[in-house]
């Protein structure tokens, strides 16, 4: 590399590398140039100008600055970048005598809602939803049309984007609504829930296998009583049932751990309120609770701290939000929710600030009618969330790290 005043060139001689920009995952892009010569005086600014209006970038423009003055390859983070945009950037450099810049590069950033294949039966809610390997399954709940209660499990596949009846793998329980339901592994654990709205809760619990692909039932404690509307969720492989409403609607704020190891029960510390129609967001690592139905529940959310069985408040909704939250996730040290007028917020898990994020696509409001409820599913090995079967067919993913 030649460098310095030998080429007889005053100003920098400035490239723009073309580079993959998405290396560094959702929500930013990683510029690179490279300083091919620095003129006839020391580099004193080098960065990236970029715009999303102008294919001609230029220091009229967004500008990235770097602190590093050095000549060589260099590279510069947008962080915070917007989905469904088109990007223009080059690289440039100034020394004493003037600034030399970069050809122009661009991308086009993921689009933040996709649509997916519909559900294909009728339309359901208040049933359980879960995902396992890889793949969301539904059953029990109830349709929109004839109020029928089904018990067939329904498999989708994320990787062939298709639906598939599993006949041989319905659900072995009776039919229900509001069951509960958690994931420990490639199980999960689906039960609880209204016969009717004239028969008393369920007092009954199922697994279902993923790599077996078939059910089991559990045995479940005498002392617990039978409930629905119950929150349920998994932390470093026990599970986990929270209160609900028992036989008369009365409320409920006991807490049953499950150890599928031993297939063992135990009741630990109470929850901090009655609760019942509220979420749970979980991950390996944390675990939350909250946004009931109940005055008492209904706008906080708290995290358990297993090892002193406690419950600790975590975080308020913001004062703008005042309908309910149906359903939760967490994504890189962030919690997502969507609330009942179909819009997602997003939880800064640090400092517990929230931010209002994009509404889901208007197809969600024309086929529901209004009503909430929608789920949102995602995976320790992906960043997209998948939006969808609340009283609906709809199924879309989205890309929050995009929804900038």
């Amino acid at each position: 590399m030649t460098t310095g005043i030998v080429n007889g060139k005053e100003k920098p001689t400035v490239l723009t590398v073309q580079e993959d920009p998405f290396s560094d995952g959702g929500g930013n892009l990683v510029f690179q140039g490279e300083i091919t010569s620095k003129g006839k005086a020391e580099i004193i600014k080098k960065g990236f100008y970029w715009s999303t209006v102008s294919n001609n970038p230029g220091d009229k423009d967004n500008i990235i600055i770097l602190s590093d003055t050095s000549a060589g390859i260099f590279s510069g983070e947008l962080k915070g970048a917007s989905g469904e945009n088109t990007y223009y950037w080059r690289a440039f450099a100034q020394n004493s005598f003037g600034c030399d810049s970069g050809e122009v590069q661009s991308c086009h950033t993921p689009a933040i809602w996709m649509a997916k294949t519909d559900f294909p039966p009728d339309k359901r809610w208040r049933g359980a939803v879960f995902m396992l390997n890889n793949r969301i399954y539904m059953t029990c709940g109830i349709t929109d049309v004839g109020l029928n209660m089904p018990v067939d499990l329904w498999e989708y596949n994320i990787a062939s984007d298709q639906w598939n009846q599993t006949l041989i793998m319905s659900f072995i329980g009776a039919a229900r609504v509001y069951p509960s339901v958690f994931t420990i592994g490639n199980i999960a654990y689906v039960g609880m829930g209204l016969q009717s709205y004239t028969v008393a809760p369920f007092k009954d619990l199922y697994q279902f296998s993923a790599d077996f692909r078939k059910w089991g039932q559990i045995t479940i404690p005498d002392n617990f009583d039978e409930r629905y509307k119950a929150v349920a969720f998994s932390l470093n492989g026990n599970g986990y049932i929270i209160g609900g409403l028992s036989s008369n609607d009365a409320e409920l704020n006991d807490v049953w751990q499950y150890n599928p190891n031993g297939d063992v029960w135990e009741q630990k510390n109470n929850f901090p309120v009655n609760l019942y129609g509220g979420i749970s967001i979980y991950d390996n690592n944390r675990a939350f609770a909250g946004f009931g139905e109940n005055s008492e529940s209904t706008r906080t959310l708290w995290e358990y701290d297993q090892a002193a069985d406690k419950w600790n408040e975590f975080a308020k909704l913001p004062d703008e939000e005042t309908t309910a939250i149906s359903s939760g996730v967490i994504v890189k040290n962030t919690i997502y929710v969507v609330d009942g007028k179909y819009s997602i917020w997003a939880l800064n898990m640090s400092d517990t600030t929230w931010t209002k994020k994009s509404d889901l696509p208007s197809d969600f409001l024309q086929e529901t009618g209004g009503v909430g409820g929608q789920t949102l599913l995602t995976t320790d090995s992906s960043d997209s969330i998948y939006v969808g079967l609340g009283l609906c067919n709809l199924l879309y993913v989205y890309h929050p790290l995009w929804d900038n």
